[in-house]
């Protein structure tokens, strides 16, 4: 999906369908999802000229660009939207999470209020609204926006179970209020919904690890061990054995091995060697055949 070709081949076809905007969100959506910023960026600025009075894109630009640690120009593209609609809450939200990613707290305190000011209910501005409290230490504040939160991505869980955006969201909430078990559950559940999303398994590795649940960790990436990316899968074997697991980091590896997943060989060979003499020569063999790898 990340090649030239096939990227060049969306911008074509989006030049034949200008008025599809919908078509060329879902795609940058989707090309940031699993990393591909570059190829996003690519996009968006081939078909600037088509879209860059539509709001909506205009906030999936700024993302990319966030995401490609362009912090002065996602704040142009957001100053630009808040001035251009400013009863619309979605810049001022991206605005704030953007100052709050900076260690801005009064930049993003007034963003956040305004955003606040125009959806009380949205989930992420009180989610941001929450970090923001939380960063100028009024803990019972941030607490009171989380538990807010919660309850509107509860509603929107409830409406679309399969949602992993939500359902990591969630998780990273449940987090902030201490909650490890129920950030857990939520977790694994986005892992789930979406087992090529590498935020998926953040949620869930972050959570496992600070319970020490070494043993559910194992049993959710086994379950969804054909769909995840290797180095989510590397990153797996590793919190294991930082846990203390080292049987399920050996049997993770062995599946991994079976598999064929290329980067982790590479990565854990040495750990292969040292500690599961029976994968070294299905390791070693792959190695061989494969001259680039390391």
């Amino acid at each position: 999906m990340g090649s030239d070709t096939y990227i060049d081949a969306a911008v074509e076809r989006f030049r034949r369908a200008p008025g599809d905007l919908e078509a060329v969100l879902g795609l940058v959506r989707r090309l940031r999802s699993v990393g591909l910023v570059d190829d996003a960026f690519r996009l968006c600025r081939s078909v600037m000229k088509l879209h860059a009075g539509a709001y909506g894109f205009l906030i999936e630009f700024a993302g990319v660009l966030r995401l490609r640690s362009d912090a002065a120009g996602a704040r142009r593209v957001l100053d630009r939207l808040t001035e251009m609609s400013p009863d619309r809450f979605e810049a001022w939200n991206c605005l704030g999470a953007l100052e709050l990613s900076e260690g801005d707290l009064a930049a993003a305190e007034r963003a956040l209020g305004r955003a606040l000011e125009l959806a009380p209910d949205n989930a992420e501005v009180l989610r941001n609204a929450g970090r923001c409290a939380a960063g100028r230490g009024d803990a019972a504040l941030a607490a009171s926006y989380f538990e807010r939160a919660l309850s509107r991505y509860g509603l929107d869980a409830a409406k679309n179970r399969s949602d992993a955006g939500t359902l990591i969201a969630m998780a990273e909430v449940q987090m902030s209020l201490n909650r490890y078990d129920k950030a857990l559950e939520c977790g694994k559940r986005a892992a789930s919904a979406a087992p090529g999303d590498p935020a998926s398994w953040s949620a869930l590795r972050k959570a496992a690890v600070r319970l020490g649940d070494g043993e559910g960790y194992y049993r959710a990436v086994v379950a969804l061990i054909n769909d995840i990316r290797d180095d989510d899968l590397a990153n797996s074997v590793n919190d294991l054995r930082w846990m203390g697991f080292e049987r399920e980091a050996e049997e993770l590896l062995g599946y991994t091995v079976k598999i064929n997943k290329k980067s982790l060989l590479a990565d854990a060979l040495p750990f292969a060697e040292s500690r599961a003499p029976e994968l070294t020569e299905g390791a070693l063999t792959y190695k061989i055949i494969n001259k680039n790898i390391p």
